[in-house]
């Protein structure tokens, strides 16, 4: 597994909040298709890694940050140059490739099965050593948030902490 820094983990944290604290980004996603939300996280991400880039001091950061990013489905080669793992190969949701090789995977449901579903599929992300780092975006759309609130148990936060710090995969709920 790759080492976790302080930067990492703070462009990490950053990129979450800069996602979930937008105006763009939809609090409500009932009744949405989990496709229709990503394309409209897709921008966000871009727009966060324009500003990385800028404040890092490139001249076209909008090159850089367009370069740097791949979502599923994008025309071009990035997908195809993976190797199988179980016969199938590991496409998450969004790509960061550059300042770190970060997978993006966007999850919503009511259904605690969908945050398991999306644990296993981000360790395999990083098992597997297609990716560095994975975040998993889930948004939780019980009306009482009870999958977001299950975290402060003791079993779902232990559980959270040894993936992050085994598996380099970091879970964050809305």
């Amino acid at each position: 597994m790759k080492k976790k820094t302080k930067t990492l983990i703070k462009f990490i944290n950053e990129l979450h909040e800069f996602i979930t604290l937008n105006p763009q980004f939809r609090k409500d996603t009932k009744h949405k298709p989990e496709l229709f939300i990503q394309a409209e996280i897709r921008p966000l991400i871009i727009q966060y890694l324009e500003n990385y880039f800028k404040k890092a001091g490139y001249k076209d950061f909008t090159q850089k940050s367009n370069k740097s990013f791949y979502w599923e489905g994008q025309e071009g080669q990035y997908g195809k140059k993976r190797e199988p793992t179980f016969a199938s190969r590991n496409y998450p949701d969004f790509i960061i490739k550059k300042p770190y090789l970060v997978a993006i995977e966007y999850k919503q449901s009511s259904s605690g099965s969908l945050v398991k579903q999306a644990i296993g599929q981000s360790i395999m992300h990083t098992l597997s050593e297609d990716f560095d780092y994975v975040y998993v975006l889930f948004h939780d759309e019980n009306k009482d948030k009870r999958i977001e609130k299950s975290i402060s148990n003791k079993n779902e936060s232990n559980i959270l902490k040894k993936i992050w710090n085994e598996f380099n995969v970091y879970v964050k709920f809305i």
